[in-house]
């Protein structure tokens, strides 16, 4: 509510899932003269529709993505965390070539859990196996019968990395 007035003279105000869009920030937009609200996320869980409807605020949001580029983002970060590729980016910036302290390890052999088996969660146990990961799932519906379901401290107890899924 406190920032909504930077959207004064625009006609659409764009929210993150992040970003609380309560009845006081309407009320903002609404006298910023905002005329939609646009959302960066499928669900509209953040925003008072109740409100916004009383508004007359228009309120739209992103109904399907990509589901692979989300996986596939999941598994860029995986490598990024594990083999330091942004810390070694820094170093080569600075001329230092030194690997002391970007010793990743394997992912071929380890096991993945995977909290979250939807379409996203789904795609990610795929390209895990990709990398010779064993994978494990946890769903409170598990609905790939590709995937070993365990229950969630099973995962926990056997997993090298978890990627949350839900």
């Amino acid at each position: 509510a406190d920032t909504a007035v930077l959207a004064k003279g625009y006609d659409v105000a764009c929210a993150f899932v992040n970003d609380k869009i309560c009845a006081q920030t309407i009320r903002v937009l609404q006298d910023c003269g905002v005329r939609m609200l646009a959302l960066r996320c499928a669900g509209y869980n953040n925003v008072d529709v109740s409100a916004a409807a009383k508004a007359q605020l228009p309120v739209v949001r992103v109904p399907s993505y990509s589901p692979s580029a989300v996986a596939e983002h999941t598994a860029a970060l995986l490598l990024s965390v594990n083999r330091k590729t942004h810390r070694a980016y820094y170093r080569i910036r600075d001329n230092n070539f030194s690997i002391h302290g970007l010793m990743g390890f394997d992912l071929d052999g380890k096991t993945a859990g995977i909290i979250g088996t939807g379409q996203i969660g789904s795609i990610f146990a795929r390209i895990a196996s990709g990398f010779g990961m064993r994978v494990l799932a946890c769903d409170p519906f598990p609905k790939d019968n590709s995937l070993e379901y365990v229950s969630l401290d099973q995962l926990f107890a056997r997993s090298d990395v978890i990627s949350l899924h839900c």
